[in-house]
């Protein structure tokens, strides 16, 4: 069931990008859910967050959460979850409020954090809640920038550099994020990458001191003003060009080109597009 603890209310204002990484309000987050699909109409069964500056905790919310659908056998094989548990917990509506709280003016941090973050703006979505955060920090895409790794599994990381053990369950999955976040913050260190817009940029695939990426005028357009482009793309190992509609997000920067992170329509995902593979485009 919930158990939140608060030590104050946090504030509502975003965090300067300029802010210092271990002065940040963060949010460690873990959820669990009853199947990978929202499409499917699967929905949250677990939540846990953390909210932590520094090295101290500012307030947590761990709960089970009732779905109003049942488990899809695979995921309560994964995350020992089950039917009867979750019909005697709270609904998501009822612990909206509590977690909106929480997360105010506090930047979201998770492994593979977008897939989290997707359900967690669906539920809010239901209940009438706006979303929430305006900054989130993925430390699957950071361990991929600052490691070499045969898999960067939240599992695999934790295993290989001694810490706490994630099992799937979703406050031990949020502490394991907490621990992981810690060890790529003093690597990033290393590297001169010391505030929230540093460690923003190197999900990019910047490093300090880089240049921004130069895109072509009309994606330059569409992302200054969050238009939609319609893009004739050629994917690797496709013959023919498709079209599709995307809504560009940002620019990366990969070892082997430019690439545009776009919510792809076609793929109701988000996508990344190699800049030079991209035909035509046209402003939607």
């Amino acid at each position: 069931m919930l158990r939140s603890a608060q030590s104050r209310e946090p504030g509502a204002a975003s965090p300067d990008l300029a802010t210092p990484l271990d002065e940040l309000p963060l949010i460690f987050l873990d959820l669990e859910t009853t199947g990978l699909a929202l499409a499917a109409g699967h929905r949250v069964a677990e939540v846990a967050l953390l909210r932590v500056r520094g090295a101290h905790e500012e307030g947590r919310l761990v709960s089970m959460v009732n779905p109003g659908r049942p488990l899809d056998p695979g995921a309560a094989a994964v995350n020992g979850l089950s039917d009867e548990l979750l019909a005697e917990a709270p609904p998501f509506a009822m612990l909206a409020p509590a977690l909106k709280q929480l997360t105010a003016g506090a930047v979201l941090v998770g492994h593979n954090v977008r897939f989290d973050l997707m359900f967690l703006q669906h539920e809010l979505a239901a209940c009438g809640q706006p979303p929430i955060a305006e900054h989130c920090l993925d430390t699957l895409t950071l361990a991929r920038r600052l490691m070499r790794r045969r898999s960067y599994s939240l599992a695999a990381l934790a295993s290989e550099l001694g810490l706490p053990a994630p099992t799937h369950r979703a406050l031990d999955d949020a502490l394991a994020t907490q621990a992981l976040f810690a060890h790529l913050v003093a690597r990033m260190a290393e590297l001169g990458i010391l505030t929230l817009g540093d460690a923003l940029r190197l999900e990019r695939g910047l490093l300090p001191g880089a240049g921004e990426p130069e895109p072509p005028p009309l994606v330059a357009q569409a992302l200054a003003e969050g238009r939609a482009l319609r893009i004739l793309y050629r994917s690797r190992g496709q013959p023919a060009p498709t079209a599709r509609v995307v809504q560009p997000i940002t620019l990366t920067l990969e070892g082997n080109g430019v690439y545009l992170q776009a919510f792809c329509e076609l793929r109701q995902d988000v996508r990344a597009f190699a800049l030079a593979r991209i035909e035509a485009a046209e402003l939607v």
